[in-house]
């Protein structure tokens, strides 16, 4: 995987949610479409974890049908409640694109950008395209951080 973008020690401005401190995650993305997203600080275990066939999720948030905004808002409050659960394993389902106009999913690349250096990341370990079994590059599955 080649780096896209650098990760900057700390992501400005705060939201108004409490949690960890927010740090941007790092982004790599893969030729064949595949999107991973870690902190600097992520064993690799983890990371492998993700791409693993076996994976099960205890959680799962379906963002069919919504706007970026909405779908953002849901995510974070999926997120930050699953995390607050005690939740590690969780998918994100966000669609192909197929029903998107120009057949571009805008709604992914928007929740990878909100995963990685919006609100959300304060609740996110790592991400990754999900599996084949749990949906491939139509979701995304994330492992979040401690309680």
């Amino acid at each position: 995987m080649l780096p896209v973008e650098e990760r900057p020690a700390q992501v400005a401005g705060r939201a108004s949610n409490p949690g960890p401190p927010l740090e941007a995650l790092i982004v790599e993305r893969e030729s064949n479409g595949i999107v991973a997203g870690r902190r600097s600080s992520t064993h690799a275990s983890i990371v492998d974890a993700l791409e693993d066939p076996g994976l099960q999720v205890e959680a799962e948030c379906d963002l069919h049908g919504y706007t970026v905004r909405e779908a953002e808002r849901e995510m974070l409050r999926f997120v930050r409640d699953r995390q607050q659960a005690g939740k590690r394993w969780v998918l994100i389902i966000v669609g192909k694109g197929l029903h998107s106009p120009n057949g571009k999913a805008t709604l992914k690349a928007e929740m990878i950008e909100s995963l990685s250096k919006r609100a959300p990341a304060r609740f996110v370990l790592a991400f990754r395209t999900a599996p084949r079994h749990l949906g491939s590059t139509g979701a995304l599955v994330a492992r979040l951080t401690d309680r």
